[in-house]
């Protein structure tokens, strides 16, 4: 007879227990997808309720969270394109992950092309180099604003490519 005095518990579950396997990938819904993209779409909505100069990183920073996250899953574009079909919108052919975000959370009305585009490329460089534990909108304010980002971008961008 064995001792099981002094062993730790889960040596007394039974035998089939310890044998589960544990389910590693959890699938993304479409239903996951609907309840993301309201989440940012209420980032919308009180950023637009807000009159501060700087409400509108409240919306940039849950735009922000949702294409990161998926980025470090490794399949922001796909999502980002199944987002604005669930939306009923035709992806662009280079439309990347957070102008498609944008594109489909937003009101077209008062978001046109040139500011989602803007909108997209500072949170492209903030993906590239804001520290992990620095706020989104505090991030953009130290680098000197949307405009000071998109410009940091280009240049990066030049460097890469040997422009400059």
């Amino acid at each position: 007879m064995t001792n099981l005095e002094g062993m730790h518990s889960y040596f007394w579950l039974p035998p089939y227990r310890l044998k589960t396997p544990v389910q590693e990938d959890v699938p993304y819904t479409s239903q996951a997808l609907r309840q993301d993209l309201l989440r940012v779409r209420n980032a919308w909505e009180e950023s637009q309720g807000c009159r501060r100069r700087d409400g509108v990183y409240v919306y940039l920073t849950a735009v922000f969270n949702l294409v990161a996250w998926w980025s470090a899953e490794n399949c922001a574009l796909e999502r980002a394109h199944k987002a604005l079909r669930l939306r009923n919108m035709i992806p662009f052919d280079d439309e990347e992950p957070f102008a498609a975000i944008i594109r489909c959370t937003s009101d077209p009305s008062k978001v046109d092309r040139r500011t989602r585009s803007k909108w997209s490329r500072a949170l492209r460089y903030a993906i590239s180099c804001k520290p992990i534990d620095e706020p989104l909108d505090q991030f953009i304010q130290r680098k000197g604003g949307i405009n000071k980002c998109v410009a940091r971008l280009t240049q990066q961008m030049s460097r890469r490519s040997g422009k400059m």
